[in-house]
């Protein structure tokens, strides 16, 4: 009997009082394979639906098969499945296992999931953008459908967080799993693929056991498999790829039990860290890095960094070995940096390009902020999305979805590339032979591309698809009704690449090209792109700068005809600083990128000037203004009070924030100028000064004052820095009897005291006086006493009169 058992029916009990439960339970539980069964035969879900949710395919497939089993059954009676292109289900069955697309399908179909008593939500520690959103429309299904029950499993999610979320109970069951020694192997200089080869057969040599071994991706799996291949001796040992990248055939028989008197060792990526069992695993080797999806907003793209895996990642593949006898795993790093990873992976939902979900969003017919999120998505990310979807006409200026946002979302693939299928079908219908099919192959080649240093897409496309490319593009074809075609019009790849990638068609610009998203991107010194007009950029390599590493060459004039219907003509009155004049022109724009230009033989306006001067200093930047000191301390002083007492909010004085009102503090100021020297007549201090109202000015000066009164009577001037300091300067002597050091920020930043000899040279640095005084202050006077003999040097100075004279002075 598996640990979950003995809870299953407390599990029944909550469901009956909650109508959303959370059940923590660690690998080995049984929560995937016992569980589901026992409620489907339980008498209070007799005639019931049951839904189970599978972050992966190949988990959906394998888990419906074994579960059938277990019920002596074929896979599509009681117990059937659904994934992407492929199903298996039938009137009987009663529990289906579904990827969460599906899910999110179903749910867009029918808001109240008729018919649907629970959903099982599997593997929700592992957080991927598709389980946040599944929940957050199963949540709101629940509004609709009363009736339905939500049960959360996880195995190393924050329960508390999660349960406090949603006001759901949390069940705990142990585990059973075997004890797994951690062996740590320290790593070397060679790459971590050869790394993991070779402890990986050294462990084969060691353990009679099926190996299983963690890579970052599907490149250093091949790397190691060719070298495993080649220096494997041992004839009973099978060496097999486990990514997302391959058929479900190929992951299938890589999970597949080994026939007897046989073992094998498997090559994973993170794909194998949860769900899947695959028999025989008594050691587990961890490369302890995996590849992570980071979306940039700026280039409208998501870069797979390499990244070390958190603890709780390395937790569960250690798991792996511990699943049906004592195992071993190998761990590529120390104990000590291990111990420095991060506690858990971060939610895909924190830095995921979010177009797909925002466009699942539209259908469901709310904004984002509406729906329940147990990380709410970064709205840099959402503007991002919400840009590229009415870029592609998928939504409208409401943010609403339209009727081609919906026929996306049939296509079966995310929305860049759904678009490009559609206007391949667009193309053919309008008598472009073979248009379809090659929208197909470069949807296909673009949702896995190979990325290497740079390639034109055209030499991609020379190459046949086979394997498990072409099973997927063949899928693809048969949902949208296209046909496979044998002659692919290359002469339309950037033309239908550009309704994918409207916001990565780039103009030649200098040295490198300007996006229609206003971001910059250049080439590789020796690149085959060079010279081309006009880029469709499917993707970058992110070194020093953003390199374009996959893209389609096209003409100024092939764009202009294919996007006609989409560019806008704009008056542009602008200030050229070489020439030192206002030009004025009429410019044919796609996004941010001028396609035509013709002068206007007009004199601009004071207002178009001002304008024009602000355009030019956004290029350049803040440090195009005359900052003097002045005006450098006041920033400086606003930047302070803003981190040290934000229950204030201070007007910001970061570049987005003075940027964004530029309009209101600096523009009025820039009068008629006409020249770049007349930028120096700017007074900057003042500009910022009255930015300020004038009871933010009165708080300024009493929190962040510029200059602090000695006991002598003296004004110092307190000195801000950019790094968040304030530093006051004041000769030894008139500090004498000051215990406690001065402080700015109602006293919540104590002054760094730069105390200066008679003749004004540094002496010490202190932000504690008191402690001075007692400790360093007689090493001091023990020297200055000698080279100042007619300025004061106290015993006590704790206890002394400051003052700014000599002794003889002091005297009269």
């Amino acid at each position: 009997m598996l640990p979950v058992a003995d809870i299953c029916p407390q599990l029944v009990q909550s469901l009956k009082q909650h109508n959303k439960v959370i059940l923590s339970a660690p690998p080995g539980a049984g929560k995937s394979t016992y569980l589901p069964l026992y409620l489907l035969n339980h008498a209070d879900f007799s005639g019931k639906n049951i839904l189970l949710l599978e972050p992966r395919r190949l988990a959906a497939k394998s888990i419906a098969s074994y579960l059938a089993g277990q019920l002596n059954e074929a896979v599509g009676q009681q117990v059937g499945y659904q994934i992407r292109h492929e199903k298996s289900d039938s009137k009987n069955t009663r529990l289906l296992i579904v990827t969460e697309g599906v899910l999110i399908r179903k749910i867009q179909q029918d808001p109240e999931l008729a018919g649907i008593d629970l959903i099982i939500f599997d593997e929700f520690h592992e957080r991927s953008l598709q389980a946040d959103l599944a929940l957050a429309l199963a949540l709101e299904v629940q509004q609709l459908n009363t009736d339905l029950q939500l049960l959360i499993m996880s195995a190393t999610l924050d329960q508390q967080k999660l349960a406090a979320a949603l006001d759901a109970p949390v069940l705990c069951s142990e585990g059973r799993s075997y004890p797994v020694e951690i062996v740590y192997q320290v790593p070397t200089a060679e790459p971590i693929w050869l790394q993991s080869a070779r402890v990986s057969l050294q462990a084969s040599l060691k353990h009679q056991g099926s190996i299983l071994t963690f890579l970052p991706g599907q490149r250093e799996i091949q790397q190691a498999r060719d070298w495993l291949l080649e220096h494997n001796q041992d004839s009973q040992l099978d060496i097999y790829a486990l990514s997302g990248a391959l058929t479900l055939a190929e992951q299938q028989q890589a999970i597949a039990p080994s026939p007897a008197g046989r073992r094998k060792l498997v090559l994973t990526t993170n794909i194998a860290e949860t769900s899947l069992t695959i028999e025989g695993i008594e050691v587990v080797v961890d490369s302890g890095w995996c590849r992570q999806a980071v979306y940039h907003p700026r280039h409208g793209l998501t870069r797979l960094d390499t990244v070390a895996i958190s603890q709780a990642a390395a937790t569960q593949r250690a798991g792996r070995a511990g699943r049906l006898s004592a195992g071993t795993c190998y761990r590529l790093d120390s104990a000590e940096l291990w111990q420095r990873r991060p506690a858990f992976t971060p939610a895909a939902i924190l830095q995921s390009d979010l177009t797909s979900l925002l466009l699942d969003i539209s259908a469901w017919g709310c904004a984002p902020e509406q729906l329940f999120w147990l990380d709410p998505p970064p709205q840099a990310n959402l503007n991002s999305a919400a840009w590229v979807l009415a870029q592609l006409k998928a939504i409208n200026h409401k943010g609403q979805i339209t009727d081609f946002g919906r026929q996306l979302l049939a296509t079966g693939t995310e929305p860049r590339l759904a678009s490009l299928v559609l206007h391949g079908k667009q193309m053919e219908q309008q008598g472009e032979q073979g248009a379809a099919w090659l929208a197909v192959v470069l949807a296909t080649l673009l949702e896995h591309p190979q990325r290497s240093r740079e390639q034109d897409i055209d030499q991609l496309l020379q190459q046949p698809l086979s394997g498990a490319l072409l099973q997927q593009a063949k899928q693809l074809a048969q949902q949208n009704q296209i046909r496979i075609s044998s002659y692919l019009p290359q002469h339309l790849t950037a033309a239908l690449l550009s309704r994918a990638f409207p916001d990565r068609i780039a103009l030649s610009r200098g040295k490198g090209y300007l996006l229609t998203n206003n971001a910059g991107v250049v080439l590789f010194s020796d690149s085959a792109l060079a010279g081309a007009e006009v880029l469709v950029i499917c993707d970058l390599y992110f070194g020093q700068s953003a390199q374009v590493s996959l893209a389609a060459r096209w003409t100024l004039a092939e764009l202009i005809q294919e996007w006609r219907a989409d560019l806008q003509l704009q008056s542009y009155v602008g200030f050229d600083a070489q020439q030192e004049r206002f030009i004025a022109e009429q410019r044919l724009m796609l996004g941010c990128c001028v396609l035509e230009r013709k002068p206007l033989h007009t004199k601009p306006t004071e207002t178009e000037q001002q304008q024009a001067w602000l355009d030019w200093l956004k290029q350049q930047g803040l440090q195009a203004l005359p900052w003097t000191e002045q005006a450098l301390q006041l920033r400086y002083r606003l930047q302070l009070m803003q981190r040290l007492m934000p229950e204030h909010q201070l007007p910001a004085v970061d570049e987005e924030a003075l940027w964004a009102d530029a309009e209101v503090w600096l523009a009025p100021a820039l009068g008629r100028f006409t020249k770049l020297s007349d930028l120096n007549k700017l007074d900057l201090y003042t500009l910022l000064w009255q930015r300020l109202s004038y009871k933010e000015q009165q708080l300024l000066t009493s929190c962040m004052p510029d200059s602090w009164r000695s006991a002598t009577g003296s004004m110092i001037p307190v000195h801000y820095s950019d790094e968040g300091e304030a530093i006051l300067s004041i000769r030894i002597q008139e500090m004498f009897g000051q215990l406690e050091t001065p402080a700015v920020a109602m006293g919540r930043l104590a002054m760094k005291i730069h105390l200066l000899s008679p003749a004004r040279r540094p002496l010490q640095v202190t932000q504690d006086l008191a402690s001075f005084w007692a400790t360093s202050y007689a090493e001091v006077k023990k020297e200055m006493k000698g080279r100042y003999p007619k300025h004061y040097w106290p015993e006590n100075p704790a206890q002394a009169m400051p003052t700014n004279k000599t002794k003889k002075a002091m005297q009269k």
